[in-house]
């Protein structure tokens, strides 16, 4: 008798921990599925994105009136001419790139930023454009160094202030008809994005 009730209370308990089991694989199973959803919808939002940011791009020396993403700062950038060289401010670029090649350069945009709002700014703060090979918003940060001093004034509202921002580039990284991007508000929906030709 006592071995039948052992018997029937392991089976009583496997039954149980069988149906547990069943119960956890199902709430894996809908989460994996949330994922998957999660995923589709994420990407095709990218692509909207992408396709919305196609539409952002300008040519050199247009007015480009922007709002900072995170802190929603209105101001305007003029990206007046961009210059590609092996030596900036007497610096050959063999000073920031070790073992530098023919195709590495400085790319330096001569770039006016006017604060818009009501308020001071510090462009620096602010403004962080990005150089790269597509309109996906990422791409190379500038060399901060070189534009520290006039990133960190303060600008009253109206007021303008012009700079260069220094990138370190390889050319032979451009897209097929040698044109690099340079993004503002990057990887946002303000994103704007100046054609920057090579040839």
């Amino acid at each position: 008798m006592k071995k039948l009730l052992s018997l029937l209370c392991v089976m009583g308990l496997s039954f149980v921990l069988v149906a547990c089991s069943d119960s956890s694989d199902e709430k894996e199973t809908d989460t994996s599925n949330e994922k998957t959803e999660t995923e589709e919808t994420s990407s095709g939002s990218d692509q909207a994105q992408g396709t919305e940011n196609e539409d952002a791009v300008y040519e050199i020396g247009e007015t480009l009136t922007m709002e900072s993403y995170e802190w929603e700062v209105p101001y305007q950038v003029t990206v007046k001419a961009v210059d590609i060289t092996r030596e900036y401010n007497g610096e050959d670029i063999t000073e920031y790139v070790g073992n530098a090649q023919d195709t590495n350069n400085f790319v330096v945009a001569k770039t006016v930023i006017k604060n818009t709002s009501d308020e001071p700014m510090i462009p620096g703060e602010y403004v962080v454009p990005r150089l790269g090979v597509d309109m996906n918003g990422n791409g190379e940060n500038f060399v901060f160094e070189l534009s520290e001093e006039e990133l960190s004034k303060e600008i009253e509202p109206g007021e303008a202030v012009e700079l260069d921002f220094v990138f370190l580039e390889n050319l032979a990284h451009a897209d097929s008809e040698g044109n690099f991007y340079l993004h503002f508000e990057g990887y946002t929906d303000n994103q704007k994005s100046y054609k920057v030709p090579t040839k």
